[in-house]
């Protein structure tokens, strides 16, 4: 049997993969639907799949936002994947996420596979199910996929009473550890008896949905705790080095993990929140053997909404709406600015008061007429490993609808809230009131300057503001512990816990032991497969 120093030695046919992951489509943004977005970006991906002659697509979970996702949300699912499977693409691999429901990604799977769309939306039993062998028409063997998708608690370990958190994260780990390991000796084994058949290294690639140690996310993102507390966060050295490269999902800052540059998140394809609005979103393509000579750097021109009067008199019908307006008086992080890039890796920086999502170092007009996605000429070499004939690249994916967080005292937001309405076409808007002064008047004060743009632009809304942060209402209420001034729509799960146990009187001793149990409890009722028999 071959060795796996022998294999890597073997030449490799072409191969180009593209990563993408967190689509969560039917993901709204403070009300606001975004499904004109996720039409966009699909409509985006399958012509970047044609023009980079794509040969596998990986979509590392998270494909919708819920475990019951809408019809809409379901359909443009379905309809990508029907033109997608007419494209150059031979296989597309998916894999459920943290937000999917295992059941409801499996169900179609069987009639899926006709399109040779393979989908595990459950970890197997049976690891050998997990780990396919991906090839031509003709039978020929491209590569191998160790399709693993999110591991529930219940996937990876056997609770016991009485266990204590630090023997749960052992226990966590160990088995995310040892599934791992399980499909690294299937696919290895595979990898030498193809390997001696067909006279070709034969790359695997694995998946991921987890939480890697000391990666980065914003806030805002939505991105939910995998289990209890910090349990379960991997570390690089866990992926077995078989791995030509591991596509993961769940984080939606792009990032490699560790020092790993063929370990990576591909990131989420648009801004799930204002946290993300300074991101430049991407997605990856790992390309091995004489793939790598054959990369198309022209960026493909998205095809865009050209039909936008639909968006616009919603948008102008509910300029005066009080309910686009949320006010958040507790939810306000004195960091403002998002500090999670790194000027090394993968992340870009906006450093300007106003930050404007998908328009990081970009060298053009921050506004356009629209709808209309602004293309961003950025591809970048990340990584080149001969040792594995392999180059990761990131494609930038255009901004289909712009978002904005203004920050500042009200000089300073009257200031860019006047810039935003003489430019922008179509902007949602995160306001944050940082100044000493106490402004009580400041959602009206916003109200106003949002009515005279309507007027003076023949009742087009420019700006929709989606959130407001007044951080001295905060202090005040916060300081005079008046509770029942707060909305609860305004509180997290875990606010309202703590007020719980602040009413009732429970002593600090006793709080650690019921924050516990509180979060197992919700991790349990988050990890129910609501779609399972």
């Amino acid at each position: 049997m071959s060795t796996l120093a022998d294999t890597k030695s073997m030449p490799i046919k072409p191969l180009t993969i593209l990563h993408t992951s967190d689509w969560h489509l039917g993901r709204r943004l403070y009300g606001r639907m975004r499904y004109e977005e996720f039409e966009a970006f699909l409509s985006w991906l399958e012509e970047t799949i044609s023009a980079q002659k794509v040969d596998v697509l990986i979509v590392a979970g998270d494909i919708f936002d819920t475990m019951t996702p809408s019809n809409r949300a379901q359909a443009l699912y379905f309809e990508f994947l029907g033109r997608v499977s007419k494209s150059c693409c031979q296989h597309v691999v998916i894999v459920a996420g943290n937000h999917d429901s295992p059941t409801f990604l499996d169900a179609p799977s069987q009639v899926l596979k006709f399109l040779n769309v393979h989908v595990i939306g459950t970890a197997c039993d049976d690891l050998t199910d997990e780990v396919l062998v991906l090839g031509d028409v003709d039978g020929t063997p491209h590569c191998i996929v160790a399709a693993v998708p999110y591991l529930r608690d219940r996937d990876v370990r056997s609770s016991s009473a009485g266990e204590s958190a630090k023997t749960k994260d052992a226990n966590v780990i160990a088995g995310i550890c040892a599934h791992y390991d399980g499909v690294a000796e299937i696919a290895t084994a595979k990898q030498a008896e193809l390997a001696k058949s067909h006279k070709r290294h034969i790359p695997i690639i694995a998946t991921g949905h987890l939480f890697a140690l000391d990666s980065k996310t914003t806030e805002d993102d939505g991105v939910r705790d995998l289990y209890v507390g910090n349990l379960g966060q991997i570390s690089a050295s866990m992926f077995d080095d078989c791995f030509d490269y591991v596509a993961l999902g769940h984080l939606h800052v792009p990032q490699r993990v560790g020092s790993c540059d063929h370990i990576r998140y591909s990131g989420s394809p648009i801004a799930m929140g204002f946290g993300e609005a300074r991101q430049q979103k991407q997605v990856l393509l790992a390309q091995f053997g004489a793939a790598i000579n054959r990369f198309n750097n022209e960026v493909v021109k998205p095809e865009v909404i050209t039909d936008t009067s639909v968006h616009i008199e919603k948008a102008a019908s509910h300029s005066m709406n009080n309910t686009q307006f949320m006010y958040d008086l507790f939810a306000f992080d004195e960091s403002v600015n998002d500090d999670t890039t790194d000027k090394g890796d993968d992340s870009d920086e906006n450093k300007n008061s106003a930050s404007f999502g998908g328009h990081a170092d970009a060298q053009e007009p921050l506004f356009e007429k629209g709808l209309s996605a602004t293309v961003i000429p950025t591809t970048r070499l990340l990584h080149h490993d001969d040792s594995r004939s392999l180059q990761v690249i990131s494609l930038a994916i255009p901004c289909f609808q712009k978002l904005a967080q203004v920050s500042g005292d009200w000089e300073q937001i009257d200031t860019e809230l006047t810039t935003l309405m003489q430019n922008a076409k179509s902007v949602w808007l995160e306001v944050i009131y940082t100044g000493n002064a106490m402004m009580t008047d400041l959602r009206e004060r916003i109200n106003d300057l949002v009515t005279e743009s309507n007027a003076n632009n023949n009742g087009i809304n420019n700006i929709e503001v989606l959130k407001i942060r007044n951080m001295q209402i905060k202090d005040k209420v916060m300081m005079q512990n008046a509770y029942s001034q707060e909305a609860l729509q305004d509180l997290s799960n875990a606010e309202v816990f703590e007020r719980c146990l602040n009413s009732h009187d429970i002593v600090d001793e006793q709080k650690p032991a019921l924050r516990n149990a509180y979060q197992e409890i919700v991790q349990m009722i988050v990890q129910e497969d609501l779609n399972a028999e």
